[in-house]
């Protein structure tokens, strides 16, 4: 064998790292469990998801899955009761009659289920330690054998107290959502000359999480419930923001660039209609948009709707920038 082709078939440092890297790769996919069948389908334009069951007569909205898509936790909510969270499983090919979730009681809403699935955050306003007044926050239960854990509040001063400042009612904690770093997003109002805002969280490496700061998003309006897109290059919200906007509130997206997130712009319709739409989230495998809307002449009562990736009209969903 001449020295030509030996140098061809030895490999170098570099490419026995990517083989390792590519190997490893290939090893976890291969252990990750596949999404349930209902997302291996085509919804090219926004539909109601599951309609009768997981989207009926009440208020439906922010819907979590579980990595492996065979879990649902969405809110549920009448028109004067208090919101709790549900949950149905996918078995048998269709969906469970929607119950309470386990760790669920009222005034508990916006779930969101961690990448591994082992923990669930969502807002709630039980009674916190040290809060003597009502006030919304952010808790977090976590996978057990014999299922979820008592839920606690997220450790650090992400969550504050109550306070009200005229009409307007500050250091209410929503919508929480994890980073791929592992900060933590949600959304809060902490000043009354300004709108609800976004603010980051990063993680203390403890379990817990550090000072909350602003995104520079944020304007005088109202920003909310955001959620990362799978790949970490794009950041979706809910706005009511600008006068041009397409209805009451509507969804925002922008992108995360090597000077940090770009100037937000609107989701394109059909996906944003006249109505109000938000509450985004995504599949597990990432191949559909979840959103909820109250349009279909239903005024503030959401139903959950789903659609294909690619109507977002977004580049590169699903790559890591």
């Amino acid at each position: 064998m001449n020295n030509a082709v030996s140098q061809r078939l030895v490999p170098t440092p570099a490419r026995w790292l990517r083989t390792l890297v590519l190997l490893a790769a290939a090893g976890v996919a291969a252990c990750e469990p596949p999404v349930a069948e209902w997302s291996d389908v085509s919804i090219p334009e926004p539909a109601v998801f599951a309609p009768g069951l997981i989207s009926g007569e009440l208020r439906d909205y922010d819907i979590a899955f579980t990595p492996d898509g065979a879990e649902a936790y969405f809110t549920r909510r009448s028109r004067r009761g208090p919101p709790q969270i549900f949950v149905t499983e996918y078995s048998l090919g269709a969906w469970t009659e929607p119950r309470v979730a386990p760790f669920s009681a009222d005034r508990d809403e916006a779930p969101f289920v961690s990448a591994d699935g082992r923990s669930l955050l969502f807002s709630s306003r039980r009674p916190l330690v040290g809060q003597p007044e009502p006030s919304d926050n952010i808790w977090i239960t976590h996978r057990e054998a014999a299922g979820w854990s008592v839920p606690e509040p997220v450790k650090g001063p992400v969550n504050r107290p109550r306070s009200e400042v005229g009409r307007y009612t500050l250091g209410t904690e929503l919508g929480p959502a994890l980073l791929d770093d592992g900060s933590l997003i949600f959304w809060t109002r902490v000043d009354p000359e300004w709108g609800s805002d976004l603010y980051v969280a990063e993680s203390d490496g403890r379990g817990g999480f550090g000072e909350p700061v602003p995104l520079r998003v944020n304007s005088y309006g109202d920003e909310m419930n955001p959620v990362l897109a799978p790949g970490g290059r794009y950041l979706v919200f809910q706005a009511y923001r600008d006068a041009d906007a397409y209805g009451e509130q509507d969804l925002y997206v922008m992108e995360r660039t090597d000077f940090g997130w770009s100037e937000p712009w609107l989701l394109p319709e059909p996906i944003n209609s006249s109505s109000s739409d938000g509450w985004p989230s995504f599949s597990p495998d990432g191949r559909h948009f979840f959103f909820a809307s109250d349009r279909d002449q239903r005024p503030g009562f959401y139903d959950v709707y789903w659609v294909d990736i690619a109507a977002l009209s977004l580049t590169g969903v699903g790559q890591t920038p």
